[in-house]
Protein backbone atom coordinates (compact mmCIF):
# COMPACT_ATOMS: atom_id res chain seq x y z
CA UNK A 1 0.00 0.00 0.00
CA UNK A 2 1.15 3.12 -0.63
CA UNK A 3 1.41 5.93 2.43
CA UNK A 4 -0.83 8.18 0.39
CA UNK A 5 -3.73 5.35 0.41
CA UNK A 6 -6.04 5.98 3.90
CA UNK A 7 -8.75 3.52 1.68
CA UNK A 8 -8.62 0.04 0.89
CA UNK A 9 -10.68 -1.90 -0.72
CA UNK A 10 -10.73 -5.97 -0.82
CA UNK A 11 -13.27 -8.19 -3.46
CA UNK A 12 -13.39 -11.65 -2.36
CA UNK A 13 -12.92 -14.07 -5.28
CA UNK A 14 -16.06 -16.44 -5.95
CA UNK A 15 -16.05 -19.86 -5.53
CA UNK A 16 -14.69 -22.17 -9.01
CA UNK A 17 -18.09 -23.67 -8.27
CA UNK A 18 -20.07 -20.04 -9.32
CA UNK A 19 -18.29 -19.51 -11.66
CA UNK A 20 -18.39 -22.73 -13.89
CA UNK A 21 -22.62 -22.05 -13.07
CA UNK A 22 -22.43 -18.57 -14.76
CA UNK A 23 -20.30 -19.86 -17.52
CA UNK A 24 -22.97 -22.94 -18.19
CA UNK A 25 -25.87 -20.42 -17.94
CA UNK A 26 -24.53 -17.99 -20.29
CA UNK A 27 -24.21 -21.14 -22.99
CA UNK A 28 -27.72 -22.12 -21.90
CA UNK A 29 -28.46 -18.94 -22.67
CA UNK A 30 -27.60 -18.72 -26.68
CA UNK A 31 -29.49 -21.90 -26.82
CA UNK A 32 -32.58 -20.28 -25.30
CA UNK A 33 -32.09 -17.17 -27.38
CA UNK A 34 -32.70 -19.39 -30.49
CA UNK A 35 -35.61 -21.44 -29.21
CA UNK A 36 -37.31 -18.44 -26.63
CA UNK A 37 -35.99 -15.27 -26.68
CA UNK A 38 -37.91 -14.43 -23.22
CA UNK A 39 -36.32 -17.45 -21.51
CA UNK A 40 -32.40 -16.16 -23.30
CA UNK A 41 -32.34 -13.36 -21.94
CA UNK A 42 -33.42 -13.99 -18.26
CA UNK A 43 -30.64 -16.98 -18.61
CA UNK A 44 -27.93 -14.23 -19.82
CA UNK A 45 -29.01 -11.74 -16.87
CA UNK A 46 -28.56 -14.71 -14.50
CA UNK A 47 -25.10 -15.66 -15.85
CA UNK A 48 -24.16 -12.12 -15.78
CA UNK A 49 -24.83 -11.93 -12.32
CA UNK A 50 -23.17 -14.63 -11.68
CA UNK A 51 -19.94 -14.17 -12.99
CA UNK A 52 -20.24 -9.81 -11.95
CA UNK A 53 -21.01 -10.47 -8.77
CA UNK A 54 -18.39 -9.85 -5.67
CA UNK A 55 -18.46 -9.16 -1.82
CA UNK A 56 -15.80 -8.18 0.02
CA UNK A 57 -14.61 -4.97 2.20
CA UNK A 58 -13.98 -1.76 2.36
CA UNK A 59 -11.80 0.23 4.85
CA UNK A 60 -11.15 4.20 5.12
CA UNK A 61 -8.05 4.33 7.71
CA UNK A 62 -8.21 7.50 7.68
CA UNK A 63 -12.02 7.72 9.65
CA UNK A 64 -11.30 4.75 11.55
CA UNK A 65 -14.66 2.98 9.29
CA UNK A 66 -15.67 -0.02 7.07
CA UNK A 67 -18.27 -1.81 5.05
CA UNK A 68 -19.10 -5.18 4.13
CA UNK A 69 -19.42 -4.35 0.36
CA UNK A 70 -21.62 -6.68 -2.23
CA UNK A 71 -20.34 -5.61 -6.01
CA UNK A 72 -21.73 -6.07 -9.16
CA UNK A 73 -18.98 -4.95 -11.38
CA UNK A 74 -17.43 -1.14 -10.33
CA UNK A 75 -20.10 -0.62 -8.23
CA UNK A 76 -20.13 -1.51 -4.58
CA UNK A 77 -23.03 -1.61 -2.03
CA UNK A 78 -22.92 -1.28 1.84
CA UNK A 79 -23.08 0.84 4.71
CA UNK A 80 -20.04 2.26 6.71
CA UNK A 81 -19.77 1.07 10.08
CA UNK A 82 -16.83 2.48 12.53
CA UNK A 83 -14.36 0.39 13.65
CA UNK A 84 -14.92 -1.24 16.78
CA UNK A 85 -11.73 -0.96 19.51
CA UNK A 86 -8.56 -3.35 18.04
CA UNK A 87 -6.63 -5.37 20.25
CA UNK A 88 -4.31 -6.10 16.64
CA UNK A 89 -4.01 -7.17 13.47
CA UNK A 90 -3.56 -11.18 13.01
CA UNK A 91 -1.61 -13.17 10.05
CA UNK A 92 -2.41 -16.51 9.82
CA UNK A 93 -2.27 -19.90 7.66
CA UNK A 94 -5.73 -21.55 6.67
CA UNK A 95 -6.72 -24.01 4.64
CA UNK A 96 -10.38 -23.24 2.74
CA UNK A 97 -12.35 -26.14 1.62
CA UNK A 98 -15.27 -26.17 -0.53
CA UNK A 99 -17.73 -28.77 -1.11
CA UNK A 100 -20.46 -28.94 -4.40
CA UNK A 101 -23.04 -31.66 -3.94
CA UNK A 102 -24.82 -33.57 -7.36
CA UNK A 103 -27.93 -34.91 -7.46
CA UNK A 104 -26.76 -38.25 -7.27
CA UNK A 105 -24.85 -37.61 -3.83
CA UNK A 106 -21.76 -37.11 -5.44
CA UNK A 107 -19.30 -34.28 -3.99
CA UNK A 108 -16.05 -32.32 -5.32
CA UNK A 109 -13.74 -30.54 -2.41
CA UNK A 110 -11.55 -28.36 -3.30
CA UNK A 111 -8.57 -26.89 -0.46
CA UNK A 112 -7.01 -24.18 -0.78
CA UNK A 113 -4.27 -22.71 1.58
CA UNK A 114 -4.49 -19.50 2.04
CA UNK A 115 -3.13 -16.58 4.39
CA UNK A 116 -5.38 -14.28 6.08
CA UNK A 117 -5.36 -10.68 7.12
CA UNK A 118 -7.58 -10.02 9.99
CA UNK A 119 -8.20 -7.29 12.23
CA UNK A 120 -8.66 -8.72 15.74
CA UNK A 121 -11.00 -6.91 18.24
CA UNK A 122 -11.87 -6.50 21.91
CA UNK A 123 -14.77 -9.10 21.86
CA UNK A 124 -12.69 -11.63 19.96
CA UNK A 125 -14.41 -11.06 16.81
CA UNK A 126 -12.04 -10.87 13.05
CA UNK A 127 -13.03 -8.65 10.13
CA UNK A 128 -11.14 -10.12 7.23
CA UNK A 129 -9.22 -7.64 5.55
CA UNK A 130 -6.77 -9.67 2.96
CA UNK A 131 -7.03 -13.57 1.98
CA UNK A 132 -4.17 -14.27 -0.47
CA UNK A 133 -1.48 -17.56 -1.03
CA UNK A 134 1.23 -14.79 -1.26
CA UNK A 135 2.71 -14.58 2.17
CA UNK A 136 5.24 -11.63 1.82
CA UNK A 137 2.41 -9.71 0.59
CA UNK A 138 0.23 -10.69 3.15
CA UNK A 139 2.90 -9.18 5.75
CA UNK A 140 3.50 -6.13 3.98
CA UNK A 141 -0.07 -5.39 3.93
CA UNK A 142 -0.37 -6.05 7.61
CA UNK A 143 2.05 -4.27 8.77
CA UNK A 144 1.01 -1.32 6.64
CA UNK A 145 -2.82 -1.57 8.01
CA UNK A 146 -1.17 -2.14 11.64
CA UNK A 147 0.98 1.62 11.33
CA UNK A 148 -2.46 3.08 9.63
CA UNK A 149 -4.74 1.47 12.30
CA UNK A 150 -1.95 2.13 15.36
CA UNK A 151 -2.19 -1.41 16.84
CA UNK A 152 0.09 -3.97 16.98
CA UNK A 153 0.90 -6.87 14.29
CA UNK A 154 0.49 -11.04 15.59
CA UNK A 155 1.79 -13.52 13.17
CA UNK A 156 0.18 -16.63 13.70
CA UNK A 157 1.53 -17.63 9.93
CA UNK A 158 4.81 -18.56 10.32
CA UNK A 159 5.21 -20.50 13.98
CA UNK A 160 2.16 -22.25 15.99
CA UNK A 161 2.93 -20.75 19.11
CA UNK A 162 2.30 -16.86 17.39
CA UNK A 163 4.72 -14.22 17.75
CA UNK A 164 4.40 -10.21 18.21
CA UNK A 165 6.25 -8.80 15.41
CA UNK A 166 7.37 -5.15 15.43
CA UNK A 167 5.72 -2.40 12.86
CA UNK A 168 7.78 0.38 12.64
Amino acid sequence: MDKGIYRFLYKRDKPMSMKIMGIIAALFSLGGLACTPLLGIALALGAAGLLIYQNGIEVNFKDRSYRLITAFGPQGFGEWEPLPPLKCVSVFKTQLVSSTYGRSNASITTRQEVIQVNLATEQNKRIRLLETENVEEAFAFAKEAAQKLNVQLWDAATSKEGKWLAVS
